[in-house]
């Protein structure tokens, strides 16, 4: 037959093998958690690779660690494998007549002092409600929530425009700065931008949404701003700042993850917006859930 041809489905067992491996560090160790002998399980690693075309190990003495392709491969590959482990659930679910598990994901930053309190009171009227509850940075929920992985995702950075997402707006909340308590400008009622330039600023990674909001606050106020410490976790962020390492531009309910008596918040002159919203799949079924 001439023309496009459509590949063969992949052996679940590689990818299962290729897990084993990542979990467990080596090529022995993988291959007694598959009952399998180390050189067939050598072979199918190799195999693996030559069907993806991909190397997805640096072999390092007696140790394999993954290549860049094999980190990005591993993200997808335990996507999939996930899901699969939970069909034998989803079946039992779909024979009892039980409802189906709320799936929910949320970044980091709002997983404790948002996601959790909205659990507890939403459980007290929903006692037998199965939910799972994932944590995970931005790119990754609006992959997972446009590949219909969760039922909704919490509260993804404003403004949204990924094709395959519905997005609401959920909350706005005022920047602040956040300095440990005792902090010279923990003296003043607000703050500028030029303020938080003469200290140590702490900076969310280049390239998130939390860091161009920070860059946008400097901006407005010709500053251009050099972060000494960087770091990709909003948490982080603000345990380093109550630990005294420097001060951060943060959202209010963001800082709550991080123990009050540790740090202060100021508002932030002049005012700035942060806007949140919750993601749903694109034609998503919505359940009075």
């Amino acid at each position: 037959m001439h023309g496009s041809q459509v590949a063969a489905p992949m052996d679940i067992k590689k990818l299962r093998g290729f897990r084993a491996v990542v979990i467990n560090g080596s090529l022995g160790a993988a291959a007694t958690v598959m009952h399998l002998s180390q050189p067939a399980m050598s072979r199918l690693i190799s195999s693996l690779e030559a069907e993806l075309k991909l190397t997805l190990f640096k072999r390092e003495r007696r140790r394999l660690s993954l290549t860049r392709e094999g980190t990005e491969f591993y993200r997808e590959t335990e996507r999939i494998l996930a899901n699969l482990d939970e069909l034998p659930q989803i079946v039992q679910d779909i024979k009892s007549s039980n409802a189906r598990r709320l799936r929910i994901v949320a970044l980091a930053r709002f997983a404790y002092s948002m996601v959790s309190p909205a659990l507890t009171r939403f459980i007290a009227d929903h006692p037998q409600l199965r939910l799972s509850v994932d944590v995970r940075g931005r790119r990754d929920m609006e992959h997972w929530v446009a590949g219909r992985h969760y039922d909704l995702g919490v509260a993804v950075t404003l403004p949204c425009d990924h094709p395959e997402i519905v997005c609401r707006p959920l909350f706005k909340a005022r920047a602040m700065a956040m300095m440990p308590k005792g902090h010279p400008l923990s003296r003043s009622r607000s703050v500028t931008a030029h303020d938080l330039s003469q200290h140590r600023v702490i900076g969310l990674a280049a390239g998130l949404r939390p860091r161009q909001q920070i860059d946008e606050i400097f901006r407005a106020a010709d500053i251009e701003m050099t972060y000494q410490i960087e770091t990709t976790s909003t948490p982080l962020a603000c345990q380093l700042v109550a630990d005294g390492l420097g001060v951060t531009v943060i959202d209010r309910m963001a800082a709550l993850a991080v123990n009050t008596d540790r740090f202060m918040l100021r508002p932030i002159e002049p005012v700035y917006w942060m806007r949140f919203g919750v993601i749903f799949p694109q034609n998503h079924e919505e359940t009075p859930l």
